[in-house]
C-alpha cells in the first residue's frame, strides 16, 4: 500500500495535538564524539540527531562539525546514530542564500518549537529523537543526549529494501515494520554529504563550509499497515553522488522518534 503525506502536515498536526507540551577541516582533524556506553549494558536504542543549521549563520560551522563527528562516531563504533542536517531558509535574505536550504525544514523546526512550548527558533539547534533540544555546537550535551537515546529500547524495528531505477531516476523503497505503528508516521530522508563550498557573502563570507548528511528529500507516510512502499524521484544533484536512505518512525502526538534505520 502506498501512502504519501508532506512532512510539514504531519508535524504541524503533532504540534496542535501536543500544544505547550569554516574551511573544511582536514580528515586528520576530525574526531569522534567519544560516546561512552557500559559494555555490560549494550545499546538497545537509536539516535536520530537533527541539526537545524544555515550557511548564513556564523555560529553554525562549529555545530556542523559536531554532526560530522557524530557521523564518524557511528561509522567507527557501529552505533545506531543517524545524523541529519536540515538547512533552514530564514537566513537566506541576510547576505547568502544557503544552497541546501528548504522552507519545509524551517516549518519543521517551527513546529518542533511550538510543540516544545517555545516561541522562537534558532540556529544551530540539535534535536535528538524528537525529545531533547540544545545548542548544536555543544559537544557535551550532544554526547549525553545520544548516550541517553542509545540506552532507550527501540519500540519499532524497520527493514528497508531500496531499489534505484537509473533510467527513470527513481528510488523505490519498500519497508517492513515490527512494533506498534498505529497513528504513527514513517519518515524517509534521502541524504548525502556534498563537497565543501565557498561562501562569498554573509556572516560566513570567505569561509569554506562542509556538511554531513544533508537532507535533500523528506517524505512522510501515514502508517496503516506494517508493510508498504514509497517511490521518490531522485533529485538531479544526487544522480552522480553517494547518497543514503534514512528512515524513522515518529509519533505525531509526542513527536518522539521510536525507531530508525538507514540503507
Amino acid at each position: 500500500m502506498k501512502t504519501r503525506l508532506p512532512w510539514f502536515a504531519v508535524i504541524l498536526a503533532a504540534a496542535t495535538l501536543v500544544g505547550g507540551a569554516a574551511m573544511a577541516l582536514a580528515q586528520k582533524e576530525m574526531q569522534t564524539l567519544g560516546i561512552e556506553l557500559d559494555e555490560a549494558d549494550p545499546p538497545v536504542g537509536i539516535a536520530i540527531v537533527e541539526l537545524y543549521t544555515s550557511q548564513g549563520c556564523s555560529s553554525c560551522p562549529s555545530a556542523d562539525l559536531v554532526l560530522r563527528e557524530l557521523k564518524a562516531t557511528a561509522a567507527e563504533s557501529k552505533l545506531s546514530i543517524y545524523p541529519l542536517s536540515f538547512n533552514v531558509d530564514y537566513w537566506n535574505n541576510l547576505g547568502w542564500p544557503d544552497p541546501y536550504s528548504e522552507d519545509l525544514f524551517t516549518r519543521r523546526q517551527r513546529a518542533y518549537a511550538t510543540a516544545m512550548g517555545s516561541q522562537r527558533v534558532y540556529t544551530p539547534q540539535m534535536i535528538v529523537n524528537g525529545r531533547i533540544e540544545f545548542v548544536g555546537s555543544d559537544r557535551a550535551k550532544a554526547r549525553k543526549a545520544v548516550e541517553y537515546a542509545l540506552k532507550q529500547k527501540t519500540e519499532v524495528e524497520i527493514e528497508l529494501n531500496v531499489k534505484r531505477d537509473k533510467v527513470k531516476r527513481q528510488v523505490a523503497i519498500a519497508y517492513r515494520l515490527k512494533g506498534p505503528i498505529e497513528g504513527r508516521y514513517l519518515n524517509i530522508a534521502l541524504v548525502d554529504s556534498p563537497a565543501a563550498n565557498e561562501v562569498p557573502n554573509g556572516e560566513n563570507a570567505g569561509r569554506t563550509l562542509q556538511h554531513a548528511n544533508v537532507v535533500r528529500v523528506l517524505r512522510s507516510v501515514a502508517l496503516t499497515e506494517a508493510e508498504g512502499s514509497v517511490e521518490i524521484e531522485l533529485p538531479a544533484e544526487l544522480a552522480g553522488s553517494a547518497w543514503q536512505v534514512v528512515a524513522f518512525v515518529q509519533d505525531p502526538q509526542t513527536l518522539a522518534i521510536v525507531g530508525a534505520t538507514a540503507k
